[in-house]
């Protein structure tokens, strides 16, 4: 394509569990990359999701196609968002490339393990680019890459992420008697929540996948409830894992919720990158002045919307703005999609590396729920194929 053309994007649903929405500014302000249609199946989707298609396709003054097959023909789409729910994802993307259409995945490439390789194997078949940008461009991944490649740490011999975000409000528990769900069960999201390690601890293992080998052994801690609209389903809202991997090299993350007015930045985001000679502390909330007012704290722990108690559907608020414009890299992962499929540089974080980061979830979760120590890689049996 001449380089000065804009490329078609399909957008696939609006589904409250995706980015969708912040996917939108990006694809206006990109010189390259021009929104043509959104789409979505009408006749399988809830009234509500129907209205909100229709809603942001009038708002964008594009059509709204009811069907995503009849939208994958159209000759003007080259790049397809996928921002449905998890359980569609894996169909759609398939689709999409045997369409000969470029991807853009909003997070998980399916909801099981071999949902994901199908997606990998899709892609790789049609010959077709394709990119998960919220694991491989933000703010940490982008201050971490040049720390390891400087050499000033020595030998990296491990890594530890907190990412948790400032969102809904602890209150006690009163009903212990829901077991904690391990991954076996297939459920992912509820209308009110999402479970935690999934959508949290996902971007902490794109940093470690970044900065270790591939994993050998998992051990996962979870299941202490914070928040009654996740002990009721007994879904996780806080975890743990530790990761070993193929070189005895160690990697630790922490992800969740941590209640609102916790954080004056909307939740913690901080790594550690501990070498031979020097060990690095990297901050994705700084440089900042944080003041904890009584006040501004109050303010911030308001009731959230019914409709919308743990905040998921909605940012953190937080008494200052983020220490750069792009802290979760869409723009960044954006410009390097756009460079890929011009002929440029392959991609930093693809299907393949987004398919891994699935397993070592899935394996964290079965680790969580059987309190033992999980090999990879993982049986189809484990991964929930």
């Amino acid at each position: 394509m001449p380089t000065d053309e804009a490329y078609g994007v399909l957008l696939v649903s609006f589904s409250r569990h995706s980015h969708q929405r912040n996917f939108v500014p990006l694809y206006k302000q990109h010189p390259r990359t021009q929104i043509v249609a959104v789409a979505d199946d009408d006749d399988t989707i809830d009234a509500d999701l129907r209205r909100l298609n229709r809603v942001w396709a009038q708002q964008l003054g594009v059509p709204y196609v009811t069907s995503v097959d009849a939208a994958l023909r159209r000759e003007d789409v080259s790049i397809v968002s996928i921002g449905h729910d998890i359980e569609r994802r894996s169909e759609l993307a398939q689709a999409a490339a045997a369409a000969g259409k470029h991807l853009w995945i909003d997070k998980f490439l399916g909801a099981t393990l071999g949902e994901c390789d199908l997606v990998v194997d899709a892609v790789a078949a049609a010959g077709i680019t394709a990119i998960v940008p919220s694991y491989g461009y933000g703010t940490l991944l982008r201050q971490a890459r040049p720390i390891l490649a400087s050499g000033r740490l020595g030998q990296l011999l491990g890594c530890h992420v907190d990412l948790h975000f400032a969102k809904g409000l602890p209150r006690p528990i009163h009903d212990h008697s829901i077991p904690f769900l391990g991954a076996d069960t297939g459920e992912w999201k509820y209308p009110e929540l999402k479970r935690e390690l999934l959508t949290t601890g996902s971007y902490s293992v794109g940093l470690l996948q970044t900065c270790l080998g591939r994993t050998a052994r998992i051990h996962g801690t979870g299941g202490a409830f914070f928040f009654p609209e996740h002990a009721q389903h007994g879904a996780d809202d806080f975890a743990c894992l530790t990761l070993v991997d193929e070189d005895g090299h160690l990697g630790t993350l922490s992800a969740g919720r941590v209640g609102l007015g916790s954080h004056p930045a909307g939740g913690p985001c901080r790594a550690w990158l501990v070498g031979s000679d020097a060990t690095a502390i990297i901050d994705a909330k700084r440089p900042a002045t944080q003041a904890y007012l009584r006040s501004d704290l109050l303010d911030l722990t308001r009731p959230p919307a019914a409709n919308d108690p743990m905040g998921w559907a909605t940012g953190p608020p937080a008494l200052h703005p983020p220490a750069e414009d792009d802290s979760a890299g869409l723009s960044t992962a954006l410009g390097e999609f756009v460079t890929a499929l011009d002929g440029g540089p392959a991609l930093q974080y693809t299907v393949s590396h987004a398919r891994d980061n699935m397993e070592i979830l899935l394996a964290g979760y079965r680790a969580m729920a059987t309190e033992q120590e999980l090999h990879l890689p993982l049986s189809r049996q484990a991964s929930g194929s």
